[in-house]
C-alpha cells in the first residue's frame, strides 16, 4: 500500500507528464500535418488507454476523465465534452479488458490504443454523420490516417508510464 505522500507524488507526476505531453501535442504535433497522410498525430487517446491498462478501472477512469476535460478545454473537439465522454468510455473499457486479459506490455498497449481510437472515432463519426451529414467515405479514411500517424507514439508513452507505474507500485 502506498503512503499518502507517495500516492500524491505518483499522481502528481502522472498529471505533470500528461500536461507536458498535451503541450507537446499543441506546440509540435498539431501544427505538423504530415503531408502524404493529411493528418496529425493525436496522443491523448493512447495516453488514456495506457494509464487505464496499468492502473485499473477506478484510477484509469478518473485519469481518463481528467485528460478528457483538459482536451475539451483546448477546444478542438467535434462537440463540447466529446473528449471527456470518449476518454471516460475508453478508460473504462480498456481497464476492464486489461483486468481480465492481463497484457500490460508494448503489444497490449498497441491493442489498447487501437481500441481507444476505435471508440473515439466511432463517437465522432456517429455525431458528424447523424447531425451534420458528413460522408462516411470521407470520415473513415481520415480516421485511418490519424491512427496510422499516431500509433507509433504509443511505444514511448507506454515505456514512460510503465516506468512510473513500476516506480510507485508498492512500498
Amino acid at each position: 500500500m502506498l503512503t499518502k505522500k507517495k500516492l500524491l507524488t505518483k499522481w502528481g507526476i502522472y498529471a505533470l507528464v500528461m500536461v507536458l505531453l498535451f503541450a507537446a501535442q499543441q506546440l509540435f504535433l498539431d501544427p505538423i500535418v504530415l503531408s502524404p497522410m493529411g493528418a496529425s498525430p493525436f496522443l491523448a487517446p493512447m495516453l488514456v488507454a495506457v494509464v487505464a491498462a496499468l492502473e485499473g478501472p477506478t484510477e484509469g477512469t478518473l485519469f481518463g476523465t481528467a485528460a478528457g476535460i483538459l482536451c475539451d478545454l483546448s477546444g478542438h473537439g467535434v462537440f463540447s465534452g466529446v473528449y471527456t465522454f470518449s476518454f471516460f468510455c475508453i478508460a473504462l473499457l480498456v481497464a476492464i479488458i486489461a483486468k481480465y486479459w492481463v497484457m500490460r506490455n508494448v503489444f497490449g498497449s498497441i491493442v489498447y490504443a487501437l481500441i481507444a481510437f476505435a471508440v473515439i472515432d466511432l463517437i465522432q463519426i456517429l455525431y458528424l454523420t447523424a447531425l451534420h451529414g458528413a460522408a462516411l467515405s470521407a470520415a473513415l479514411p481520415l480516421a485511418g490516417r490519424e491512427i496510422a500517424v499516431s500509433i507509433v507514439f504509443v511505444i514511448p508513452i507506454f515505456f514512460l508510464y510503465n516506468a512510473l507505474h513500476k516506480r510507485f507500485r508498492f512500498e
